[in-house]
């Protein structure tokens, strides 16, 4: 079985006139999408051609220092992105946030010897892909956990307040706050693995059957990239909850307002 066929890029070009159709939707309902939409779209094509260019380069040298310094370079770009979108400031989190992440991809790696041959693994054509499909599938439960956390403790000061005057030390007054947020996080994870192989056909299943692997090996892979998306997204989710609250709160318990971007 061959490869996936090549799109030309005039074809290609071509198609992204599509976006078109969304953007007159927004002029009509008057959405203020637009500028960022557009944006978005040349930063994709801009930064997936310089990853095509790069991949082509690193898979090449397929050197496991350079591999492990694109996984690097791939945490610190989304341990920002994620603070960004979640209306906390960058300085005041960065450095708290990144272990979190650092410690969940290297556990979800050593994780993956249980599968997959060491040889393999280390290969750039394996760790990149892998790396790149967890980092990219948790940056949605990660935004929406520190949106949801900081913002209920903030919007329900009194109850917070309550189990503080009842006796209640900040970790446990703070645990519901943190288990709501969890929830709202990994409960699309849950419901997107509850569904799959009969309302989606996973992306992983799909380029590597396009890519001309057999269904069967295609379905193992996938299984085994969706149990590591959901145990990375847990156990970050949980990790920079419990790392940014350390800078979040004050001596006295109250949350500092200064930490939003927009507030």
């Amino acid at each position: 079985m061959s490869g996936a066929s090549k799109i030309s890029y005039l074809n290609l070009f071509v198609y992204l006139l599509l976006i078109i159709i969304p953007i007159l939707i927004f002029l009509y309902l008057r959405i203020k999408l637009i500028r960022q939409l557009i944006i978005a779209i040349i930063r994709m094509v801009v930064q997936l051609g310089f990853v095509a260019v790069y991949l082509e380069y690193i898979f090449k040298l397929n050197n496991s220092l350079v591999n492990a310094l694109w996984i690097v370079i791939m945490i610190l770009v989304a341990n920002q992105a994620i603070l960004r979108q979640g209306g906390l400031k960058f300085k005041m989190f960065f450095l708290s946030t990144l272990p979190a992440y650092f410690f969940s991809i290297t556990f979800i790696f050593f994780t993956f010897f249980i599968v997959l041959d060491i040889r393999v693994l280390f290969s750039a054509r394996y760790i990149i892909p892998l790396g790149g499909m967890i980092l990219g599938n948790i940056l949605r439960g990660n935004i929406v956990s520190l949106d949801r956390f900081y913002h209920s403790v903030s919007k329900r000061q009194d109850e917070y307040i309550f189990y503080i005057t009842m006796g209640a030390s900040v970790n446990e007054a703070l645990r519901p706050f943190m288990a709501e947020a969890i929830r709202a996080a990994v409960s699309p994870y849950i419901a997107t693995v509850a569904t799959m192989g009969l309302v989606s056909l996973p992306g992983m299943m799909t380029g590597q059957i396009l890519g001309g692997a057999s269904p069967l090996v295609a379905i193992q892979y996938q299984i085994m990239i969706m149990v590591a998306i959901f145990v990375t997204s847990a156990i970050s989710t949980y990790l920079v909850l419990i790392f940014s609250s350390a800078r979040a709160f004050d001596g006295y318990g109250r949350l500092k307002q200064d930490i939003f971007i927009f507030e």
